[in-house]
């Protein structure tokens, strides 16, 4: 069963609007799609406009991409080499009015139109010449071998008709083609997100349904399910000696929803790719949530150091020297204060909150009543834990309870209970009676 299609063309204007054709059209004898080594019947429709007669010996050239008489794919695949064809060997249809020759184009690996310069030439051979504005058809039989080396959208603008009758060779789109091959219908046109690469049959996937941009788990074929957004994995198999840590969707970290695109994540991950590590209990409400390349540039965030505008941790997921993979990833919490955290004069070394979701809040403190008689709240040249960074003069060391007693952290409220001898909110005050582990002694009862 044959399907041929015709379709009217619009004027195309040429050399101060003079159009050589009209009604231009190309039809092939396909059905579906067009299987390795499928000779095509094609049928050429043409009509010369007014002053534009093709008298005998004149020729008109139809310029046909992508279709070769070589064996399919050849150049890739393997195969045989095309064929030209000389004038009045081609095989057609009325051959009594028309020859025509047949010249193989030149195959070109990985091109966007090989075989670009193929080409079917008919010459006129009645020596009556067409009447202006009368539709001519010829017929290429498939005897001649010519096939579709790979696919064309329908009415393709790179098919074109020229004649020499003008004085010049002009070339013009051919108005109408059908369709070469199924046009990515097995893949369901790419689902209509994606644009069908007629040449090979396969899609190229719009942005967010698998398009080679991004990164995803499995081959999209069809464009038809959503991809996910990709972050670095925390886990994954190493690539090279000092190469891993790659690009996964979801992050390897959650489960891709299909359906809307987005990562479901698994339990202490979130993030749009699931790429970054949740706080604890959001810090409580007693601090913030930073990643470590911010923290790095945070005077108050542990371990103090004096060089935080030095510090770029992260600052390049590539460079290794001051800079890590995860810069962007591991996430914890920076506790709140109500008073000045850092090295510098008037702060303090230690946060009022503390813990890893800030949940603990500390005991007053104060200096030391009985150790010596240095200000044990003075931390002038005192390294700071974590052994980054140096008390500068004025900067304060935090003593809870003044070591003279035990902090009660009890609901994020820091109560001290004082050793025997010392009393107070912050166990400061030397006493003869004192308190005992936070209970007052009556000196009555103990006459």
């Amino acid at each position: 069963m044959h399907a041929f299609l015709t379709f009217l063309l619009l004027p195309f204007c040429l050399l101060s609007a003079t159009t050589t054709f009209d009604q231009t059209s190309i039809v092939y004898d396909q059905t579906g799609s067009v299987t390795i080594n499928e000779a095509l019947e094609i049928t050429l429709s043409f009509q010369p406009v007014v002053n534009n007669t093709l008298a005998s010996g004149d020729l008109v050239y139809f310029r046909m991409p992508r279709f070769t008489t070589a064996t399919y794919k050849m150049g890739e695949d393997g195969g045989a080499a095309g064929n030209n064809i000389a004038m009045g060997s081609v095989e057609l249809s009325p051959s009594t009015e028309w020859k025509a020759s047949w010249t193989e184009g030149s195959w070109c690996a990985g091109c966007e139109n090989p075989y670009n310069s193929s080409m079917i030439t008919l010459q006129r051979r009645d020596l009556n010449a067409i009447v202006d504005n009368t539709l001519h058809v010829v017929t290429i039989f498939k005897s001649n071998r010519i096939k579709a080396y790979c696919g064309a959208a329908a009415n393709w603008n790179q098919l074109k008709i020229a004649t020499n009758a003008t004085g010049a060779f002009v070339e013009q789109p051919i108005a109408v083609s059908p369709l070469v091959g199924n046009g990515c219908q097995d893949k369901s046109s790419c689902n209509l997100h994606g644009t069908c690469d007629f040449c090979y049959n396969t899609c190229t996937c719009d942005v967010g349904y698998g398009n080679p941009s991004e990164i995803f788990d499995y081959v999209q074929i069809s464009c038809a399910e959503r991809t996910c957004p990709a972050g670095r994995s925390l886990a994954d198999l190493p690539t090279h000696s000092n190469a891993g840590h790659g690009m996964a969707e979801c992050s390897n970290n959650g489960i891709c929803s299909r359906d809307l695109g987005f990562c479901e994540c698994f339990d202490g991950w979130e993030g749009l790719a699931c790429d970054r590590r949740v706080c604890p209990n959001k810090c409580s409400g007693h601090g913030i949530c930073a990643s470590m390349q911010e923290q790095a540039g945070m005077q108050n965030a542990f371990p103090l150091n004096n060089n935080v505008t030095f510090v770029h941790y992260g600052s390049s997921d590539l460079a290794r020297n001051r800079s890590a993979w995860d810069y962007n990833i591991m996430y914890s919490c920076v506790c709140d204060s109500s008073w000045e955290v850092g090295l510098e004069s008037g702060e303090y070394q230690l946060a009022e909150w503390w813990g890893p979701s800030c949940n603990l809040r500390r005991c007053p403190h104060g200096d030391d009543p009985q150790k010596t008689a240095a200000n044990e709240t003075n931390c002038e040249g005192v390294t700071a834990a974590g052994g980054l960074g140096v008390g500068k003069a004025g900067n304060g060391c935090y003593v809870e309870c003044s070591n003279r007693g035990v902090c009660n952290y009890v609901e994020g409220v820091g109560t001290c209970k004082c050793f025997d001898g010392f009393l107070g909110e912050n166990c400061g005050t030397m006493s003869e009676y004192g308190m005992l582990m936070g209970e007052w002694i009556d000196p009555a009862a103990t006459e």
